[in-house]
């Protein structure tokens, strides 16, 4: 049986370092323990959210009467010639560094990627062009109401930002990604030349999300650029900042609340349908309870 820990902070379970404490917070470590805790929510008719790697979320600062469901421990994964199997609370990262142990290629642009592979195939994430869903075979998944089911690549439907049955109500607990045979050497390469991109452009310097708002493909819009022409690099409110080295990014300089990043993104959207008429679509989730 899964027990739930009780009035616990959720700022260290996400990147911004932000976020309220929650009455209840369950950490299942496979499907059948999942499986469990929605039934134990749904008798006590808590509201509840998940989180993954804690990435692309905004916690609020209050108090969150209800539950949070931490899927971080499923971590299991098991090796085949052509795929890898992976519980979905595996960092997308430590799959890549798995990958080049097993001299296998393809899932190089999974290294550094921030958060779960549960997380990244919700989202449908990407690096360099290249999508997760790209390599997906299939998935294990929960809902909340139907049980367990397993998905194939086929049943899904995938766009940007965008993963069908996750809108449905699923949740991932298990992930098989392909992967091929490849050259060591060229796939230590390729890490290295994403750790070396990250590190320049500085996306490790303070806690952040991830991008904030969504690009509009089509339009041509990418909102980084958008709000950078805006001259809005360095704008800030509190502890919060949008970041010198990517305008889509609002950083935790150190002392950010969530009131603070909720208000500086508010401030942005203002501001760029003011002067161009865009509204901007936010990528970051808001989860928890917000203080006025």
């Amino acid at each position: 049986m899964v027990e739930p820990h009780y009035d616990i902070s959720l700022a260290p379970f996400t990147q911004y370092n932000i976020g309220g404490t929650a009455r209840e917070v369950y950490v299942p470590s496979s499907a059948d323990e999942l499986v469990e805790v929605f039934s134990r929510i749904r008798k006590s008719g808590l509201k509840y959210f998940l989180l993954g790697g804690g990435t692309n979320v905004l916690i609020g600062d209050g108090y969150w009467d209800g539950a949070v469901i931490i899927t971080r421990d499923m971590t299991g994964h098991n090796t085949f010639d052509d795929h890898i199997s992976c519980g979905a609370g595996l960092s997308s990262s430590k799959i890549a560094e798995i990958a080049l142990e097993h001299g296998k290629t393809g899932l190089e642009f999974l290294y550094l990627l921030p958060g779960t592979i549960g997380g990244a195939l919700a989202g449908n994430a990407r690096y360099d062009m290249k999508n997760v869903s790209d390599v997906f075979l299939s998935a294990m998944a929960v809902h909340p109401e139907h049980g367990g089911r397993t998905f194939a690549a086929g049943d899904i439907a995938f766009d940007y930002k965008f993963t069908s049955v996750v809108e449905a109500g699923w949740v991932f607990c298990e992930v098989s990604l392909a992967w091929r045979d490849g050259d060591p050497s060229h796939i230590r390469e390729a890490m290295d030349t994403i750790e070396k991109n990250r590190r320049e452009t500085h996306h490790f310097d303070f806690p952040s999300c991830g991008c904030v708002f969504k690009n509009d493909y089509s339009r041509t819009i990418q909102a980084g650029r958008l709000i950078d022409s805006l001259g809005l690099k360095g704008l800030a409110v509190g502890g919060a900042q949008v970041a010198g080295f990517h305008a889509n990014f609002i950083v935790n300089t150190g002392n950010a609340t969530a009131r603070d990043v909720l208000t500086l993104i508010e401030k942005i959207e203002a501001i760029v349908f003011e002067r161009t008429g865009i509204r901007l679509e936010r990528e970051v989730r808001l989860l928890g309870m917000f203080t006025s």
